[in-house]
């Protein structure tokens, strides 16, 4: 099974410093829980990447002083965090059930969130509005961000400015991607779409695609996959739900190229284009 970018990304930095640091580290990265710890801080400071390995851990952390709640809302913000593959969003999901059976005592919760998490509102007939519609029941749970002010944000933003001042072009859009990283990890995610929305605007004119020994293509698509990644966190924050989400970046990507009128550029014809928020 595929890891993601991401994931393994991290994963490799931590080995890194551990081995610099003359410690073993050795992970089952098979096992979901596993592969998420073995996600560590690597010591920069706009890291987004890591932070939802991070949120685990304070799940774990809570749980283990009885703070069950708490866990909770670490947990949920796991779930928004979390990198868009398959293992991921297994152990999001896992985790947010055993801080729920832990608040609850039973599996009656966790199993209704699994079901949400999975199929979203409209259910396992895919239709809103019928009797299999389904409600998040951890709506009203805020999810646990770590503290973050304006000021903290005006610095990630003079820091990435600084570095995009001397950068060449492709390289001031991946610090872009680095501002709406921070806002996301910090809970502030109407802000982080704004920046998303404006990102992709810019990046999705560039000849981009996963293609061997072309590196401009490459670093386009890896920073259009940055931008992809913002959007479904900012997708699960909003909805709860993984249902749709590709659906829904796929959607922010054809309305940023083809705006309101469509790939025909005429409005009022089959292909225009509603705004996807």
């Amino acid at each position: 099974m595929r890891l993601s970018a991401f994931v393994v990304f991290a994963i490799l930095v931590s080995a890194v410093l551990g081995a610099y640091a003359g410690e073993e580290v050795s992970y089952d990265l098979s096992d979901p829980a596993e592969m998420v710890l073995a996600v560590e801080n690597n010591g920069t400071r706009f890291s987004w990447q890591l932070q939802y390995g991070q949120a685990r851990q304070r799940v774990i952390k809570h749980l283990a002083a009885g703070e069950n709640q708490s866990a909770l809302q670490a947990a949920k913000m796991q779930f928004i965090l979390c990198p868009p593959d398959e293992l991921s969003i297994t152990a999001a999901i896992d985790s947010v059930k055993g801080a729920l059976r832990a608040l609850d005592a039973n599996d009656t919760r966790a199993n209704a969130f699994e079901e949400f998490a999975r199929l979203g509102p409209a259910g396992p007939d895919k239709q809103k509005g019928t009797p299999d519609d389904l409600d998040n029941p951890i709506a009203d749970v805020a999810p646990q961000a770590p503290p973050r002010d304006e000021a903290y944000y005006r610095e990630v933003d003079r820091t990435m400015d600084a570095r995009s001042a001397i950068s060449e072009e492709w390289q001031t859009r991946w610090y872009e991607t680095e501002k709406i990283f921070a806002r996301l990890d910090g809970g502030a995610f109407d802000e982080a779409l704004r920046l998303a929305a404006a990102a992709l605007a810019e990046s999705i004119k560039h000849p981009h695609g996963n293609v061997d020994g072309d590196w401009e293509l490459q670093r386009n698509q890896d920073i259009i996959d940055r931008i992809d990644v913002s959007l479904g966190v900012v997708y699960r924050a909003r909805s709860g739900t993984v249902a749709g989400m590709f659906e829904f970046i796929e959607s922010c990507k054809e309305f940023a190229l083809y705006g309101p009128a469509g790939k025909d550029d005429r409005m009022g014809t089959a292909d225009d284009l509603a705004v996807p928020i």
